[in-house]
């Protein structure tokens, strides 16, 4: 294993969560008798550049393709994209003349966004989902992205102004192609937007739950301007925003095409303020994790014993990695609720966690329910409670508590 950034191979374990199935690879009744494949989830850190990235890669054929995840169920998402398309349409003066592409498309949440300006746009997915955005009359090349569907999408569509990329950059394997395609995509002067879940706050909250197969690395900014620089590209500016319990938004163009703002630098140095380029500083955050499993796990045993019924509110990918990591199953977590109709009647991959709609939570009203999307706790437990559940919430991470 190689580092994705400097290619070096100084790269050291700091986390271990064991070997886990696909964290959305959600089973049907008749799967529970089957094998279930898992793979390591060890998360590593170079030495020499400091990028964070898992020591083995699932073959993205199985995580994407037949996928169970749409942007469209989350609001902050939602909220987000809006912002964001509405930003860089202003920002960047896109016109009817202009091309907007987004790699991993998904249901077309984010394209729906720049059709009130009239800028054309064209999607690129790899996964079942995109059916959703093709409904919608959205372009959608049903691909995963690399060099040679770049050529194909500029032949066909044209040269792109913006490329935007949330919470896909990081899932990336065959990272070089990816990088050649966006250089080939993009006309002189365009700009690849990435959106990713931000290191710093992965390691300062605690969100180990966040680390699933799907994403590979775990970005700081730093690696981010070493990687861009590798194919003749430059951070022209970066952006701190909340989705997913904390995210980086990272502008990137060709060379000397666009100005580069202060706030590059400035978030360098928090990030060295931070320990970010110390080993120290993830050894400990190995250790702090493994303190917070032990007190969770006792914390819904003591439950249990006292006869509590204790329940899962939602079923995110980021859930399944808690669940399995801490080793609670059907015997601790009755059934999560949830309200995508695509998760509703499985199970949990590797917990087997029966998976029911969220108004069960409302008619049996258990007595706990753990909060497993719970960096937007502050979101979720004022809308759940206003629709009438009466349990108490238990709020995992950063500091297991009970709400």
């Amino acid at each position: 294993m190689h580092c994705y950034a400097c290619h070096g191979s100084s790269l050291s374990v700091f986390l271990n969560l064991g070997h886990q199935p696909p964290s959305d690879a959600f089973l049907r009744v008749e799967d529970l008798v089957k094998p279930e494949i898992t793979f390591p989830l060890e998360v590593m850190v170079c030495r020499n550049c400091f990028l964070v990235q898992l020591g083995y890669a699932v073959d993205p054929e199985l995580l994407f393709r037949d996928y169970v995840y749409t942007s469209g169920t989350n609001n902050s998402l939602r909220v987000n994209f809006k912002n964001l398309v509405d930003g860089l349409v202003s920002r960047f003066i896109l016109t009817s003349d202009d091309l907007a592409v987004d790699i991993g498309s998904n249901d077309g949440t984010l394209l729906e966004n720049y059709l009130p300006h009239g800028v054309k746009v064209l999607g690129i997915d790899p996964s079942s989902v995109t059916s959703i955005a093709i409904e919608k009359g959205l372009p959608t090349m049903v691909d995963f992205f690399n060099e040679e569907v770049a050529a194909k999408a500029r032949e066909k569509y044209g040269a792109a102004k913006i490329i935007t990329a949330t919470n896909v950059f990081a899932h990336v394997n065959a990272l070089d192609s990816f990088m050649r395609g966006i250089i080939r995509l993009l006309v002189d002067d365009g700009v690849f937007i990435s959106e990713s879940h931000y290191l710093l706050d992965l390691i300062t909250q605690m969100q180990y739950d966040a680390v699933y197969h799907e994403h590979l690395r775990y970005y700081s900014l730093k690696p981010l301007k070493l990687l861009f620089e590798n194919y003749g590209m430059e951070i022209i500016n970066v952006e701190r925003i909340t989705t997913h319990g904390g995210s980086i938004r990272v502008y990137a163009a060709k060379k000397r095409s666009h100005p580069v703002a202060p706030a590059v630098d400035q978030c360098i140095k928090e990030e060295e303020k931070a320990g970010l380029y110390k080993l120290e500083t993830f050894i400990d955050y190995g250790k702090k994790v493994q303190e917070t499993k032990l007190t969770l796990l006792q914390m819904i045993v003591e439950l249990k014993r006292d006869g509590k019924r204790v329940v899962g509110i939602g079923a995110p990918a980021k859930g399944n990695t808690l669940l399995n990591y801490c080793r609670l199953d059907p015997d601790l977590i009755d059934y999560l609720v949830e309200k995508s109709t695509l998760k509703i009647g499985l199970f949990a991959p590797g917990t087997h966690i029966p998976v029911v709609a969220e108004e069960k939570l409302f008619t049996e009203q258990p007595e706990y329910g753990l909060l497993l999307s719970w960096n937007i706790a502050d979101e979720l437990i004022p809308k759940i409670r206003n629709a009438g559940f009466k349990g108490k919430f238990i709020v995992p991470n950063p500091i297991p508590r009970i709400v």
